[in-house]
């Protein structure tokens, strides 16, 4: 007891209560943003780091030991990677994986070079050298591995209105004329629309191959597709004939027959039959015939030569197997369905498909005419599911699916 009769504290004790303030002052404020702060001066275990951040995608910046802050800087902020072997074995037993000394995770912020980058994703940290996590809010709790909620997409959706009574064409080809510039590849769509377009606007620059392809030796357009497009637009700007009204109702009426000789065929791949369909399940009958109408072939890349899109063909493939509106009974069963409403499909492929890319277009430099693959330990992860992935060598999705657990 000193004079005052308080007693007295000794220059630790009064650094550890100077500790416990600042402890307890980062928490508070923390918590004011949905975060919490967890730190322990021994390192974390995987069972922890999974319940902490893992499990729900949490966004986490750790804070590192001054061995790995040689190497990583003295924190990263990043989510936490894991392949569904590893998730389905952490939802079985969240400590089966506590034997691992290493975690892998994606760095958020782009402040590592490329080899680190990658480093981090392949090999990962180890867990005894991050000593403080700041996680933020989790995920929607619909959006984690194990629920079997729906998933709804991350997207911001912005809405932009079409100009409308023709004039969009100038667009259009302004931005199919850079892609064929920059080297970047068409979509067959987008070439026959591109040459549609090039009749009404620059009639007079057309090559000797794309006139071949476009005409008959007495300048007729025998291409139906090129014809079709170049009526629409007339149809938009209102200056159809009666000759054309007669053309265009032809073309599309041959157009929709193609489209549904195709969806017949893969029908029939799974054992049934439009007819079959329209009498067993009307209303999806009704929806396909629906999408069959207005399908429009998809690119995901407006970077990069090699062409990535949805065709006609892919778009029966994946949505009539995969999606719960449109899927049937069939030997494909209730577990490889998407845990998706039909209109979020096209959002999360636009995600997904758009964030592989740059690794997609790298591949494709060095191997041309090979297809592309994300399967098994290499499915990728977005958003609660680990999807397979198809690209053929023509860059038109193959396949793409949630994966089944193992």
């Amino acid at each position: 007891m000193d004079t005052d009769g308080n007693k007295q504290i000794t220059f630790e004790e009064f650094l550890s209560l100077l500790k416990q303030e600042k402890d307890s002052l980062e928490s508070q404020m923390a918590e004011r943003f949905g975060m919490k702060i967890y730190k322990s001066a021994d390192g974390f275990t995987q069972e922890e780091i999974y319940d902490y951040a893992g499990a729900k995608d949490c966004v986490a910046t750790l804070t590192l030991t001054q061995e790995s802050a040689k190497e990583y800087g003295e924190s990263l902020t990043v989510t936490f990677v894991y392949y569904q072997k590893d998730r389905i074995a952490l939802e079985k037993d969240k400590t089966a994986l506590n034997d691992i000394p290493n975690v892998k995770a994606k760095e958020l912020l782009g402040e590592l070079d490329d080899i680190l980058h990658a480093k981090l994703l392949k090999d990962g940290i180890p867990t005894n050298e991050i000593v403080e996590m700041l996680v933020g809010p989790p995920s929607e709790e619909n959006n984690t591995y194990a629920s079997s909620l729906l998933r709804k997409p991350k997207v911001l959706e912005i809405p932009i209105e079409s100009e409308g009574n023709g004039f969009d064409i100038f667009f259009m080809y302004g931005a199919l004329s850079h892609f064929i510039s920059d080297g970047i590849g068409l979509t067959p769509e987008e070439h026959n629309e591109y040459l549609a377009y090039k009749i009404l606007l620059e009639r007079e620059k057309l090559t000797e191959k794309e006139k071949k392809e476009i005409f008959d030796e007495n300048g007729v357009i025998i291409n139906q597709e090129v014809g079709y497009l170049g009526l629409l637009f007339k149809k938009a700007v209102g200056k159809l004939t009666e000759k054309n009204e007669v053309d265009l109702k032809l073309l599309t009426q041959n157009r929709i027959a193609v489209r549904l000789e195709l969806a017949n065929k893969e029908l029939q791949n799974m054992g049934l039959s439009f007819e079959k369909l329209a009498k067993k399940y009307p209303e999806k009958a009704a929806l396909l015939f629906s999408r069959i109408l207005n399908f429009r072939e998809h690119r995901y890349n407006i970077v990069g030569k090699h062409l990535l899109y949805m065709s006609f063909e892919s778009f029966l493939h994946i949505y009539l197997r995969h999606v719960k509106e449109l899927a049937v009974d069939n030997q494909f069963g209730e577990r490889s369905k998407f845990q998706l409403v039909e209109k979020d499909l096209k959002a999360t492929m636009d995600l997904v498909l758009g964030a592989l890319n740059d690794e997609y277009q790298a591949y494709k430099d060095e191997h041309p005419n090979n297809r592309f693959f994300r399967k098994g330990t290499m499915a990728y992860y977005y958003n609660g599911d680990y999807y397979d992935i198809d690209i053929l060598p023509d860059g038109q999705i193959g396949s793409f699916y949630k994966r089944i657990d193992e």
